[in-house]
């Protein structure tokens, strides 16, 4: 058998956060699983909204069935939402899935993508896969990101796609709508794909830019606010023109009938998301200022209840091994491309019990 020598060179870069589970950590350390807390990875700390989880429950009664094809009830509640065509619609389950196919309907290889880093992996790695040539694009400060340094590989020219990501991963900053409409109308045979997964539901977004802009295409995610991440729904808005490209290669039953149900009640549900965000700047501030008062780590970025860590000088891979050694998981954010000799950590706070047994274990490392 001969290996897929691209495959097997990229297969380091895809550890890029702790894929790991509290069974793995507690085994590793001699722990208690139920004694583990995992502040690695971005989820709703305050659940599922009620009513989705009864829609998947009753769903999952008719599991013997295929889904909707087009997954229509899910596609019209999305399209009265954003004020956009059905047919702009493009489903997936979760985004990386979404990612995936649109590279792949998008996209040739030795295309050249654009990406800035640091960011969420999966745009790099998913195109290098496609055969993609990346273009990763440094910003002056990680924590920032910079555009003056994107339209400058963007003004070498032949670039077939870009990925933007808006509220970043793993940093928090944002780009403007005015700089994306810029770009988009710069570079119009570039394709921009535009990732909010990490935007307030109810922010518009740059989704509004779409009508305007056909080479315009926004992610958006179930997984974050909604709460809805074991259940993997993603979605894009773009063109229909754009869309129906991408559908070729679509699977046709590639969210499960629960996913679509459960999305649907979720988006039904007009108190659940205002709630998760005064809840997430509450306890944020709150953890904000414990963690000042008693320890020298600070906060470069902040989204939601999502925070990197500036460890001030402390080797972030040996941290995250210490805190996990108390039953502490966090995210080594020096395996992000770009954050490789900077010290940081990305954390996604939870209750405030938990949080707080986060802030004392900082505070003994």
């Amino acid at each position: 058998m001969t290996l897929n020598a691209q495959n097997a060179e990229m297969a380091s870069l895809r550890l890029y956060e702790a894929e790991t589970s509290i069974e793995v950590i507690a085994r590793q350390h001699g722990l208690n699983p139920v004694d583990v807390i995992d502040f690695s990875l971005n989820v709703n700390p305050l659940g599922s909204p009620p009513a989705a989880v009864v829609a998947a429950q009753e769903a999952v009664q008719s599991a013997n069935l295929y889904p909707d094809l087009r997954f229509g009830r899910l596609r019209a509640a999305l399209a009265e939402r954003h004020g956009v065509e059905e047919d702009s619609l493009f489903f997936g389950a979760g985004l990386d899935d979404v990612i995936k196919l649109l590279l792949q309907a998008w996209t040739s290889s030795g295309d050249k993508v654009l990406v800035h880093i640091p960011t969420f992996p999966r745009y790099e790695l998913e195109a290098r896969l496609r055969g993609c040539r990346v273009i990763a694009v440094a910003s002056d400060r990680p924590e920032v990101i910079g555009i003056a340094n994107l339209e400058r590989e963007l003004a070498q020219g032949d670039v077939a796609l870009s990925f933007i990501c808006t509220p970043n991963n793993p940093t928090g900053a944002t780009v403007d709508n005015a700089d994306i409409a810029r770009l988009a109308q710069a570079y119009p045979f570039t394709l921009f794909v535009i990732d909010e997964a990490l935007i307030y539901p109810l922010e518009e977004g740059a989704i509004p830019l779409c009508a305007d802009h056909p080479n315009l295409c926004v992610l958006r995610t179930f997984s974050k606010y909604f709460g809805l991440a074991g259940l993997r729904i993603g979605y894009a808005i773009a063109s229909s023109e754009l869309v129906r490209i991408a559908e070729v290669g679509r699977p046709p039953f590639n969210m499960s009938e629960a996913a679509v149900q459960a999305a649907v009640a979720a988006l039904a549900d007009r108190q659940f998301l205002p709630d998760c965000k005064a809840t997430f700047q509450k306890e944020t501030r709150y953890f904000r200022e414990r963690l000042a008062a008693v320890s020298d780590i600070g906060v470069k970025g902040t989204n939601a209840n999502m925070l990197l860590l500036d460890l001030a000088g402390r080797d972030a891979s040996k941290t995250a091994e210490t805190l996990a050694a108390m039953g502490i998981v966090v995210a080594d954010a020096t395996s992000f491309h770009g954050l490789e000799h900077h010290p940081f950590l990305r954390v996604s706070l939870r209750s405030r019990e938990d949080n707080l047994k986060l802030i004392a274990a900082l505070e003994r490392v």
